[in-house]
Protein backbone atom coordinates (compact mmCIF):
# COMPACT_ATOMS: atom_id res chain seq x y z
CA UNK A 1 0.00 0.00 0.00
CA UNK A 2 1.47 3.56 -0.93
CA UNK A 3 1.18 6.42 1.42
CA UNK A 4 -0.04 9.27 -0.42
CA UNK A 5 2.73 11.96 -0.70
CA UNK A 6 1.93 15.44 1.26
CA UNK A 7 0.52 18.54 -0.55
CA UNK A 8 3.45 21.26 -1.37
CA UNK A 9 1.70 23.88 0.56
CA UNK A 10 1.23 21.99 3.63
CA UNK A 11 4.84 20.95 3.52
CA UNK A 12 5.86 23.95 3.34
CA UNK A 13 4.34 25.90 6.13
CA UNK A 14 5.27 22.58 8.13
CA UNK A 15 8.76 23.67 7.31
CA UNK A 16 8.41 27.44 8.33
CA UNK A 17 6.27 25.82 11.89
CA UNK A 18 9.66 23.66 12.49
CA UNK A 19 11.98 26.54 11.94
CA UNK A 20 10.13 28.78 14.37
CA UNK A 21 10.09 26.59 16.81
CA UNK A 22 13.31 24.87 16.85
CA UNK A 23 15.45 28.42 16.36
CA UNK A 24 12.64 30.57 18.67
CA UNK A 25 13.53 27.98 21.08
CA UNK A 26 16.68 27.94 21.05
CA UNK A 27 17.72 31.17 22.31
CA UNK A 28 15.77 30.09 25.48
CA UNK A 29 17.58 26.78 25.80
CA UNK A 30 20.52 28.77 25.13
CA UNK A 31 20.22 30.77 28.03
CA UNK A 32 19.38 27.77 30.20
CA UNK A 33 22.34 26.04 28.65
CA UNK A 34 24.80 28.73 29.75
CA UNK A 35 23.40 28.46 33.80
CA UNK A 36 24.94 24.77 33.44
CA UNK A 37 28.45 25.50 31.24
CA UNK A 38 30.02 28.05 29.52
CA UNK A 39 30.00 29.42 26.11
CA UNK A 40 32.17 27.58 24.68
CA UNK A 41 31.95 24.41 25.68
CA UNK A 42 27.71 24.49 24.71
CA UNK A 43 28.95 25.58 21.52
CA UNK A 44 31.34 22.84 21.25
CA UNK A 45 28.67 20.15 22.21
CA UNK A 46 26.34 21.60 20.61
CA UNK A 47 28.20 21.07 17.41
CA UNK A 48 29.14 17.26 18.34
CA UNK A 49 25.84 16.49 18.72
CA UNK A 50 24.81 17.89 15.14
CA UNK A 51 27.53 16.67 13.40
CA UNK A 52 26.69 12.78 15.02
CA UNK A 53 23.12 13.47 14.11
CA UNK A 54 24.04 14.04 10.37
CA UNK A 55 26.53 11.30 10.57
CA UNK A 56 23.16 8.82 12.03
CA UNK A 57 20.79 10.61 9.11
CA UNK A 58 23.79 9.68 5.88
CA UNK A 59 24.44 6.04 7.44
CA UNK A 60 20.96 5.17 7.56
CA UNK A 61 18.07 7.30 6.74
CA UNK A 62 19.32 9.07 3.52
CA UNK A 63 21.71 7.57 0.61
CA UNK A 64 21.69 11.25 -0.40
CA UNK A 65 25.43 11.96 0.70
CA UNK A 66 27.92 13.48 -1.76
CA UNK A 67 31.46 15.04 -1.33
CA UNK A 68 32.01 18.46 -2.24
CA UNK A 69 33.78 19.56 -4.96
CA UNK A 70 37.10 20.75 -4.46
CA UNK A 71 36.21 24.20 -6.19
CA UNK A 72 33.88 24.76 -3.97
CA UNK A 73 35.41 24.19 -0.65
CA UNK A 74 36.48 27.82 0.02
CA UNK A 75 32.67 29.05 -0.60
CA UNK A 76 31.75 26.23 1.75
CA UNK A 77 34.11 26.46 4.46
CA UNK A 78 33.12 30.22 4.58
CA UNK A 79 29.85 29.03 5.74
CA UNK A 80 31.25 27.46 8.21
CA UNK A 81 33.37 30.20 9.61
CA UNK A 82 30.10 32.71 8.77
CA UNK A 83 27.08 30.28 10.09
CA UNK A 84 28.49 28.44 12.69
CA UNK A 85 31.67 29.14 14.15
CA UNK A 86 31.20 33.32 13.94
CA UNK A 87 27.41 33.37 14.79
CA UNK A 88 27.58 31.02 17.77
CA UNK A 89 30.21 32.16 18.97
CA UNK A 90 29.13 35.60 19.07
CA UNK A 91 25.15 34.92 20.15
CA UNK A 92 26.56 32.07 23.02
CA UNK A 93 28.99 34.53 23.82
CA UNK A 94 26.87 37.40 24.39
CA UNK A 95 23.61 36.08 25.96
CA UNK A 96 25.67 35.98 28.83
CA UNK A 97 25.10 39.41 29.66
CA UNK A 98 21.34 40.00 27.53
CA UNK A 99 18.19 38.46 27.74
CA UNK A 100 16.67 35.55 25.12
CA UNK A 101 14.65 37.92 23.75
CA UNK A 102 16.28 41.05 23.34
CA UNK A 103 18.82 38.36 21.41
CA UNK A 104 16.16 37.27 19.23
CA UNK A 105 14.75 41.27 18.37
CA UNK A 106 18.78 41.53 17.56
CA UNK A 107 18.87 38.87 15.19
CA UNK A 108 15.42 39.76 13.99
CA UNK A 109 17.49 42.39 12.17
CA UNK A 110 19.07 39.34 9.67
CA UNK A 111 16.08 39.34 7.16
CA UNK A 112 17.17 43.35 6.20
CA UNK A 113 20.69 42.42 6.00
CA UNK A 114 19.90 39.31 3.81
CA UNK A 115 17.73 41.74 1.26
CA UNK A 116 20.69 44.21 1.09
CA UNK A 117 23.47 41.70 0.94
CA UNK A 118 21.03 39.89 -1.92
CA UNK A 119 20.61 42.86 -4.30
CA UNK A 120 25.02 42.55 -4.19
CA UNK A 121 26.01 39.34 -4.61
CA UNK A 122 22.73 37.87 -6.07
CA UNK A 123 21.37 40.53 -7.88
CA UNK A 124 17.90 40.71 -6.45
CA UNK A 125 16.06 44.09 -6.66
CA UNK A 126 16.13 46.53 -4.20
CA UNK A 127 13.00 48.36 -4.72
CA UNK A 128 12.92 52.10 -2.54
CA UNK A 129 9.75 50.54 -0.08
CA UNK A 130 12.67 47.76 0.91
CA UNK A 131 15.67 50.30 1.35
CA UNK A 132 13.40 52.39 3.86
CA UNK A 133 12.34 49.16 5.38
CA UNK A 134 15.78 48.00 6.04
CA UNK A 135 16.74 51.64 7.23
CA UNK A 136 13.79 51.25 9.45
CA UNK A 137 14.99 48.04 10.90
CA UNK A 138 18.59 49.42 11.62
CA UNK A 139 17.58 52.52 13.82
CA UNK A 140 15.20 49.84 15.78
CA UNK A 141 18.11 48.05 16.64
CA UNK A 142 19.91 51.15 17.43
CA UNK A 143 17.32 51.97 19.79
CA UNK A 144 17.38 48.26 21.57
CA UNK A 145 21.41 48.63 21.51
CA UNK A 146 21.56 52.18 22.79
CA UNK A 147 18.87 53.37 24.68
CA UNK A 148 18.58 52.78 28.48
CA UNK A 149 17.23 54.14 31.78
CA UNK A 150 18.68 55.67 34.34
CA UNK A 151 18.29 54.83 38.16
CA UNK A 152 16.43 58.51 38.37
CA UNK A 153 13.73 57.61 35.59
CA UNK A 154 15.81 60.04 32.79
CA UNK A 155 16.87 58.24 29.34
CA UNK A 156 20.05 58.14 28.07
CA UNK A 157 22.09 56.61 25.32
CA UNK A 158 24.94 54.03 26.39
CA UNK A 159 25.54 50.75 24.31
CA UNK A 160 23.80 47.38 25.96
CA UNK A 161 26.91 45.12 26.17
CA UNK A 162 25.20 42.31 25.76
CA UNK A 163 23.02 43.31 22.07
CA UNK A 164 26.32 44.71 21.05
CA UNK A 165 28.27 41.15 21.41
CA UNK A 166 25.03 39.64 20.14
CA UNK A 167 24.93 41.74 16.85
CA UNK A 168 27.55 40.29 14.81
CA UNK A 169 25.35 36.73 14.66
CA UNK A 170 23.08 39.24 12.50
CA UNK A 171 25.46 39.72 10.26
CA UNK A 172 26.59 36.34 9.99
CA UNK A 173 23.82 34.98 9.62
CA UNK A 174 22.86 37.40 6.83
CA UNK A 175 26.07 36.40 5.00
CA UNK A 176 25.80 32.55 5.70
CA UNK A 177 22.35 32.59 3.36
CA UNK A 178 23.54 35.09 0.66
CA UNK A 179 27.10 33.03 0.40
CA UNK A 180 25.25 29.42 0.80
CA UNK A 181 22.33 29.70 -1.97
CA UNK A 182 24.31 29.49 -5.09
CA UNK A 183 25.65 25.75 -3.63
CA UNK A 184 22.06 24.50 -3.14
CA UNK A 185 21.54 24.70 -6.70
CA UNK A 186 24.57 22.09 -7.32
CA UNK A 187 23.93 19.75 -3.79
CA UNK A 188 21.59 18.52 -1.31
CA UNK A 189 20.97 20.96 1.27
CA UNK A 190 21.72 18.78 4.35
CA UNK A 191 25.19 18.26 2.41
CA UNK A 192 26.03 21.33 2.04
CA UNK A 193 24.90 22.38 5.52
CA UNK A 194 26.60 19.27 7.05
CA UNK A 195 30.27 19.93 5.53
CA UNK A 196 29.49 23.94 6.46
CA UNK A 197 29.75 22.40 9.98
CA UNK A 198 32.73 20.70 9.42
CA UNK A 199 34.56 23.25 8.64
CA UNK A 200 32.83 25.29 11.99
CA UNK A 201 33.53 22.75 14.23
CA UNK A 202 37.47 23.11 12.84
CA UNK A 203 37.37 26.72 13.05
CA UNK A 204 36.19 26.19 16.73
CA UNK A 205 39.06 23.68 17.88
CA UNK A 206 41.54 26.89 18.48
CA UNK A 207 39.22 28.46 20.86
CA UNK A 208 38.54 25.08 22.37
CA UNK A 209 42.47 23.21 22.86
CA UNK A 210 42.47 27.13 24.68
CA UNK A 211 40.83 25.37 27.68
CA UNK A 212 40.47 22.08 27.27
CA UNK A 213 40.16 21.36 31.30
CA UNK A 214 37.57 23.28 31.45
CA UNK A 215 35.88 21.81 28.69
CA UNK A 216 35.95 18.24 29.77
CA UNK A 217 34.99 19.44 33.70
CA UNK A 218 31.90 21.05 32.50
CA UNK A 219 31.05 17.81 29.99
CA UNK A 220 31.76 15.42 32.48
CA UNK A 221 29.91 17.50 34.98
CA UNK A 222 26.70 17.88 33.22
CA UNK A 223 23.28 18.30 35.04
CA UNK A 224 20.13 17.26 33.11
CA UNK A 225 18.96 20.69 31.74
CA UNK A 226 22.68 20.84 30.50
CA UNK A 227 22.17 17.71 28.40
CA UNK A 228 18.88 18.98 27.92
CA UNK A 229 20.36 22.27 25.96
CA UNK A 230 22.83 20.41 24.09
CA UNK A 231 21.00 17.96 22.41
CA UNK A 232 17.85 20.27 21.92
CA UNK A 233 20.20 22.76 20.38
CA UNK A 234 22.34 20.34 18.50
CA UNK A 235 19.21 17.99 17.45
CA UNK A 236 16.78 20.10 16.31
CA UNK A 237 17.90 23.51 16.04
CA UNK A 238 21.18 22.70 14.35
CA UNK A 239 20.56 19.36 12.41
CA UNK A 240 16.75 19.92 11.66
CA UNK A 241 16.74 23.73 11.77
CA UNK A 242 19.82 24.53 9.96
CA UNK A 243 18.56 21.56 7.32
CA UNK A 244 15.19 23.66 6.62
CA UNK A 245 16.34 26.58 6.77
CA UNK A 246 18.22 25.72 3.50
CA UNK A 247 15.27 23.80 1.95
CA UNK A 248 13.23 26.55 2.01
CA UNK A 249 16.22 29.28 0.58
CA UNK A 250 16.77 26.91 -2.17
CA UNK A 251 12.89 27.08 -3.19
CA UNK A 252 12.45 31.05 -2.79
CA UNK A 253 14.50 34.07 -3.36
CA UNK A 254 17.12 35.02 -0.28
CA UNK A 255 15.19 38.15 0.41
CA UNK A 256 11.92 36.59 0.17
CA UNK A 257 13.54 33.55 2.62
CA UNK A 258 14.18 36.18 5.46
CA UNK A 259 10.67 36.69 6.02
CA UNK A 260 9.66 33.39 7.39
CA UNK A 261 12.15 34.74 10.44
CA UNK A 262 9.02 36.83 11.75
CA UNK A 263 7.90 34.27 13.97
CA UNK A 264 11.39 32.85 15.48
CA UNK A 265 11.53 36.39 16.95
CA UNK A 266 8.26 35.64 18.24
CA UNK A 267 8.66 32.26 19.70
CA UNK A 268 11.96 33.42 21.22
CA UNK A 269 10.26 36.50 22.67
CA UNK A 270 7.40 34.45 24.41
CA UNK A 271 9.27 31.90 25.32
CA UNK A 272 11.78 33.76 27.19
CA UNK A 273 8.64 35.50 29.19
CA UNK A 274 6.92 32.14 30.06
CA UNK A 275 10.16 30.13 31.09
CA UNK A 276 12.73 32.64 32.13
CA UNK A 277 10.21 35.08 33.51
CA UNK A 278 12.09 37.97 31.35
CA UNK A 279 10.71 41.33 30.76
CA UNK A 280 9.99 43.30 28.60
CA UNK A 281 11.45 46.95 28.70
CA UNK A 282 10.25 50.46 26.36
CA UNK A 283 13.72 50.14 24.20
CA UNK A 284 13.48 46.44 24.25
CA UNK A 285 9.58 46.93 23.12
CA UNK A 286 10.02 50.22 20.98
CA UNK A 287 13.26 49.25 19.11
CA UNK A 288 11.73 45.33 18.52
CA UNK A 289 8.67 46.64 17.25
CA UNK A 290 10.44 49.15 14.73
CA UNK A 291 12.56 46.25 13.12
CA UNK A 292 9.81 43.95 13.06
CA UNK A 293 7.68 46.61 11.02
CA UNK A 294 11.28 47.60 8.97
CA UNK A 295 11.82 44.07 8.06
CA UNK A 296 7.98 43.60 6.77
CA UNK A 297 7.86 46.64 4.78
CA UNK A 298 11.48 45.19 3.10
CA UNK A 299 9.69 41.71 2.78
CA UNK A 300 6.09 42.59 1.84
CA UNK A 301 6.58 41.89 -1.36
Amino acid sequence: MMIPSLPAGFVAWLRVILLSLFWGLAFTVIKLGLSDMSWLTLTLLRFVVACCSFGLYFAVVSRSFRSIALRDLPGVAALGFTGFTGYHVFLNFGERFTTAGTASLVIAVTPALIALLAAGFLKERLPSSRVGGIFLAFLGLAVMLLLTRRGGGEWSVSLSVGGALVAPSAALSALYSVIGKPYLQRYPPLVVVFYALLFGMLFTLPLVLADVPQLASETVALSPVGWFAVLFLGVFSTFTGYGIWYQILKATEASAAGAYLYLTTLVAIVSGILLLQESLTFPLLAGGVMVMFGVYVAQRQ
